[in-house]
C-alpha cells in the first residue's frame, strides 16, 4: 500500500444524519461502535474474510473455507458489556445466484460476560431468509460482552457458507477500558510502529516509508496513512484489543474499500525498521497545502464540537498564531446517510463551527474562509458504517 503526504481535519461524528433520536440505532457489531472479530472456525479469506460481518455493509461479507463443516462459529468482544435488547443477521448480497443455498440459515447466538472462550448462554435462535435480513428481539435486555453466532445450517449448498453482516442493539454498561494502542505490531503490511498521546496518534510502518496520522476514540482508531514521495494516500480504521494486544481493521483509497490491515502486538525483541516522522500539522500543510486530523467531534445532528474536540482544534490554532500569514480554507464533509441538501448545510455549519472558533481564539476571520461540500467528496466507502465514520470530516487548506 502506497501512500501521499495529505491531512484532514476529520470532524468525527457519532452519525451525520437527521434529527429523529428515537429512529436513530447504533450497531454494537460494527467497527465504529468497536467490536471486535475474536475467532472464525473458518474463512473463505480475500474480500470475504470474516471481519466484513463487521464492516456495516452487504456488498461483501463471509464465506466459509471451501468444504469446512459445518456448524461454523464467529465469536466477536464488545469494547465493555451491553444490556442486548436485539440481534440481526443479514444475508443481502449472498451469492445465491451463482451457488444455490449458499446463504446461512440456522442461526444461534451465544453471550458471556466472563471471556471470548468460556461462560456463554444461549441468546437467541433465528432463520436467516435466503438473500435477506432477519432480526429478534429479545423479551427483555440481557448483558454480555462476547457473542458467540454458530451457523447450523444454510440452505443447502455442500461446499460454502455465507453471512454479509451481523447486528447486535443495546446499550453499554459501566465503563470502558482505557486502552493503550503506543507500540509495535506486526501486520501484513509490515512492523507497524504507533505513539499515543492523550487521544493523538502518530506512526509508521515498513512499507515503503508509510506514515499515520489520527486520533483513538474509545478503541477506536480513524487514521490517515500516506507514502512520501509516491501520491497515494488514504483512510484507515482499526480496533485495538483489550491491553492493545492487537490491532484489526480496514484501510481504503480513492472512496474504495481495499482490504484487512491486522496484526498481534509484536514480540519485545521485533521493531519496526520505519520511523515517525517530525513536524506535525505544520510540516504537513507545509508540504502538502491540506491536512487530515481525526479528532473534532459532534454529536448527530449537530455542529457544535463536542469538549474532547479540544485538543485537535487548539493543534490547528498553534499553528495559525506560529504562521501570522498563513490563510486557510475550512471544508466540511458528510457521509451519505441523508438527503443531498441536508449533508451540504450540516458540512457546512461544521467548517463555520471550526472557523468560529478560531476566531474566537483571536485568529483574524480574513485568515479563514468555510466552504460544506455534504457528502460529494468522499473518501471511503458510503455503503459500509467504518466507511462512512471516516467520510465524517473537515479539510483543512492553504489559501494562497
Amino acid at each position: 500500500m502506497k501512500l501521499r503526504l495529505a491531512i484532514v481535519i476529520a470532524l468525527t461524528a457519532v452519525a451525520a444524519v437527521a434529527a429523529p433520536p428515537a429512529a436513530t440505532r447504533v450497531d454494537r457489531l460494527d467497527f465504529a461502535s468497536g467490536a471486535l472479530l475474536v475467532s472464525a472456525s473458518s474463512e473463505y479469506g480475500g474480500g470475504w474474510a470474516a471481519l466484513r460481518v463487521l464492516d456495516g455493509g452487504t456488498e461483501k461479507g463471509w464465506c466459509s473455507e471451501g468444504g469446512a463443516p459445518l456448524p461454523h462459529t464467529l465469536v466477536i468482544e464488545l469494547p465493555q458489556p451491553h444490556a442486548l435488547s436485539a440481534f440481526a443477521v443479514d444475508n443481502t448480497g449472498a451469492q445465491d445466484d451463482g451457488y444455490p443455498g449458499i446463504s446461512s440459515r440456522a442461526v444461534t447466538v451465544y453471550g458471556s460476560t466472563d471471556s471470548a472462550e468460556e461462560g456463554f448462554v444461549t441468546l437467541a435462535t433465528l432463520e436467516a431468509p435466503r438473500g435477506g435480513r432477519k432480526e429478534v428481539t429479545l423479551p427483555q435486555p440481557v448483558t454480555a460482552r462476547w457473542l458467540k453466532f454458530v451457523v447450523g445450517s444454510n440452505w443447502g449448498h455442500a461446499e460454502y457458507t455465507e453471512l454479509m453482516e451481523l447486528e447486535a442493539y443495546g446499550e453499554p454498561v459501566g465503563t470502558p477500558p482505557r486502552i493503550e494502542a503506543a507500540g509495535t505490531y506486526e501486520t501484513n503490511y509490515g512492523m507497524m510502529q504507533l505513539e499515543q498521546d492523550g487521544t493523538k496518534i502518530r506512526g509508521c510502518y515498513d512499507y515503503r516509508g508509510g506514515q499515520l496520522d489520527g486520533t483513538i476514540q474509545g478503541r477506536v482508531l480513524q487514521l490517515q496513512w500516506r507514502e512520501e514521495g509516491v501520491g497515494r494516500t488514504g483512510g484507515a480504521i482499526f480496533i485495538v484489543s483489550d491491553e492493545g494486544a492487537a490491532l484489526s481493521g480496514v484501510w481504503y483509497e480513492n472512496g474504495e474499500l481495499r482490504g484487512e490491515w491486522s496484526g498481534p502486538r509484536a514480540k519485545p525483541s521485533q521493531r519496526a525498521e520505519c520511523t515517525i516522522a517530525e513536524g506535525g500539522l505544520a510540516a504537513t500543510l507545509e508540504a502538502t497545502g491540506k491536512a487530515l486530523i481525526y479528532g473534532i467531534y459532534f454529536d448527530p445532528d449537530s455542529a457544535v464540537p463536542k469538549p474532547e474536540s479540544q485538543a485537535a482544534l487548539e493543534e490547528i490554532l498553534a499553528v495559525l498564531q506560529a504562521k501570522p500569514a498563513l490563510k486557510l480554507q475550512v471544508a466540511g464533509h458528510t457521509d451519505s446517510s441523508n438527503t443531498d441538501a441536508y449533508n451540504l448545510k450540516l458540512s457546512q455549519q461544521r467548517a463555520e463551527a471550526v472557523v468560529a472558533w478560531l476566531v474566537g481564539r483571536e485568529v483574524a476571520p480574513a485568515r479563514l474562509t468555510a466552504k460544506g461540500f455534504g457528502e460529494a467528496q468522499p473518501v471511503a466507502d458510503n455503503s459500509t458504517g467504518a466507511g462512512r465514520s471516516l467520510n465524517r470530516r473537515v479539510e483543512v487548506l492553504v489559501q494562497r
